[in-house]
């Protein structure tokens, strides 16, 4: 079974700065990330506001992904990229037909 997380948030700074911060942050958690079970990362800006951020990462297991998000590194990371701390959420893959 995967799971996702979908976290949103106000990036700080221009757009260009945080995407910056956000690339420099993705290359260095994946390394870690990846053995843990993370298998997708996809970043989202909203077109009429390019510091609202959503990104959906997905996991194929939720043992990797709460250590993930229990890890300090990654409360540091998400507080030099939003304004403030996003909202996170977590999802389980669901049977329901999809497409």
């Amino acid at each position: 079974m995967n799971y996702i997380t979908v976290v949103r948030g106000k990036l700080k700074g221009n757009p260009a700065d945080a995407k910056m911060a956000h690339d420099s942050t993705v290359e260095q958690l994946s390394a870690m990330t990846r053995p843990m079970g993370a298998v997708g990362h996809r970043p989202h800006l909203n077109p009429k506001d390019p510091t609202e951020f959503l990104a959906i990462d997905t996991w194929n297991n939720i043992e990797g992904l709460q250590k993930f998000m229990g890890d300090p590194k990654v409360a540091e990371a998400f507080g030099a990229l939003f304004e403030g701390m996003p909202d996170i959420s977590v999802w389980a893959e669901s049977d329901w037909a999809s497409f």
